[in-house]
């Protein structure tokens, strides 16, 4: 039985809502009780009998249990030592698929700061839905196709320079990129350039063929340089021009069962019969195919492909939220299950209080922008990228973020490097403390008892109150899981960023209080709160996506 089934144990069928509460209540556990006697629900659950609860009082309209820290630290780090990296994993979603969508670039562009953000939310999301027990399927949906493809092209054949192509593909691109947008505001012919050469491109001319997949190679050889920087692969990485072949087939269901009308000749509309959902385009009157027509395809084609699937997931911009809403709405028309369909959102990243933009070319390459991190980490990959990665997910999803590298790199709190400290100092007091005792073996996330529950016959003389400093860290210990369930269910990596930066700050606290390494009945208790330590920490930042450093 792990801490989970020990504390919910009888609870779940007692009380509809079990909550922690906030500091400063003398209480590990709360149960709110505003449709029933809190004096009935507490001695229901005395009955229980409960090892772990030492006390059950009743507060106001709640009532509040507090643990047998004995119970607890037994139960606790007899579970982290059993199930080391996999601590704080459940099976909530065993023997179920989730289909995640994140990261998407478009080709011939360079992947920047901004793009950090999304793939750190859909990284850390795969590894959440992975520790909640699921088959994580992830899909790279890469911009390969379009109006914008075609502009490049354009401003290729008009100002493209092999020796600078062959040099830097990518940043040559870019500057095209700009260069032609630039030109296209001043003049529509260029745009009407653009649009003739991507119906040629569509229809197979072989010479802007060619073009498109050199373009396609060197933009993937770049993605995927990036991706190993942050270990991120994907097991699809189909692009936009994949799905295609297959929009005509959806265009023609759409309009075949009533959900989309077209005049004589005229555009192909959606309307979603919803005053918040306004119609939108899935082919214009010249023939030419939409985003809408596309995404409809897209989703059709994962859910034929993978019919098992309980949830797809976009990790898109919340720009995209009301588009999402209306391809959802529409899919839900044409009998498709709407409710699989979950978009992630989540807010932009800006430099220097302005907004990342490839076409004024106010950006910072990722790649560049992960070198420099590491750079200013002395070395230390591990430190620098993570320090990025962090500062991505540290917020909530919602919430806008400007990129800074104080507090990427800040080592006084709320950072990467701050927690990754947090674990070189707990190895190294392992690493002090392992060749002065026989009692404990060293394993890869820590130190660990040789022995079994008996380790613990005398824990109750080291463990005096449950306010002290080795209680406290404990329960946290104990409730990491209940952020790892939390940030699963609720889509927010943050849930577990902001964990890791509390647990860093008490287990700080327990080092400079507690004589961790002076002898005495205390120390074996200490030691192994530190491996425990060490192994919640790696477990969170892996969550997170963050590799732990071996030094700092």
């Amino acid at each position: 039985m792990n801490l989970e089934s020990l504390i919910m144990f009888g609870l779940e069928k007692i009380a509809q809502k079990i909550e922690i509460p906030p500091a400063g209540v003398a209480a590990d556990l709360a149960i709110p009780c505003f449709t029933e006697d809190p004096r009935v629900v507490a001695e229901k659950i005395r009955a229980l009998n409960n090892p772990l609860f030492q006390d059950v009082v009743v507060v106001g309209r709640y009532v509040n249990i507090s643990f047998d820290v004995v119970v607890l630290a037994s139960t606790v780090i007899n579970e982290v030592t059993r199930q080391k990296e996999k601590y704080g994993w459940n099976d909530m979603g065993a023997n179920k698929t989730i289909f995640l969508e994140y990261s998407s670039p478009n080709i011939a562009k360079p992947m920047h700061m901004g793009h950090a953000r999304n793939n750190a939310i859909g990284h850390s999301l795969a590894r959440l839905y992975q520790a909640s027990g699921y088959t994580v399927v992830t899909a790279n949906f890469i911009g390969d196709w379009g109006m914008s493809l075609a502009k490049i092209l354009l401003a290729y054949q008009k100002w493209g320079d092999e020796a600078a192509f062959t040099k830097d593909p990518i940043r040559h691109l870019l500057n095209l990129y700009v260069r032609v947008t630039e030109e296209i505001a001043k003049s529509g012919e260029l745009e009407d350039e653009a649009r003739a050469l991507f119906k040629m491109l569509a229809a197979g001319d072989a010479e802007l063929r060619a073009l498109w997949e050199k373009f396609c190679a060197v933009s993937l050889t770049d993605f995927k340089r990036v991706y190993a920087m942050l270990k991120i692969d994907f097991d699809i990485w189909n692009g936009e021009s994949f799905y295609e072949r297959f929009i005509p087939t959806i265009i023609d269901e759409a309009l075949v069962k009533g959900v989309a009308t077209q005049a004589k000749d005229g555009p192909v509309v959606v309307d979603c019969n919803d005053p918040k959902l306004p119609p939108f385009l899935l082919r214009k009157s010249d023939g030419a195919s939409l985003y809408g027509a596309r995404d409809l395809a897209v989703a059709k084609w994962r859910l034929t492909e993978y019919p098992q699937v309980e949830k797809i997931v976009y990790v898109v911009g919340h720009e995209q939220e009301l588009y999402l809403r209306q391809i959802f709405r529409t899919l839900g028309k044409m009998g498709y299950p709407e409710e699989k369909f979950i978009h992630v959102p989540y807010g932009v990243v800006t430099l220097e209080g302005k907004k990342i933009s490839t076409r004024t070319g106010n950006i910072v390459f990722l790649e560049e922008g992960l070198r420099e991190a590491t750079k200013r980490a002395k070395g230390i990959k591990e430190v620098g990228i993570g320090a990025i990665i962090y500062n991505m997910l540290s917020m909530g999803r919602e919430h806008d973020i400007a990129f800074s590298w104080g507090l990427a790199l800040s080592l006084t709190g709320n950072s990467a490097p701050y927690i990754q400290y947090a674990f070189v100092r707990a190895k190294a007091i392992l690493e002090k403390a392992k060749t002065a005792d026989s009692r404990f073996k060293m394993q890869d996330s820590g130190i660990h008892p040789v022995a079994g529950d008996s380790f613990f016959l005398n824990l109750e003389s080291c463990i005096v109150n449950p306010s002290s400093h080795e209680a406290r860290l404990l329960k946290l210990i104990a409730f990491y899981s209940e952020a790892v369930r939390q940030a699963h269910a609720l889509n927010a990596p943050h849930i577990v960023a902001t964990f890791l930066n509390n647990f860093a700050q008490e287990f700080n606290r327990f080092y400079d209080a507690v004589p961790v390494l002076a002898e005495g009945e205390s120390r074996a208790l200490r030691l192994t709160l530190v491996g425990a330590s060490a192994q919640v920490i790696k477990n969170g930042l892996w969550l997170l996506g963050i590799d732990v450093p071996e030094r700092m």
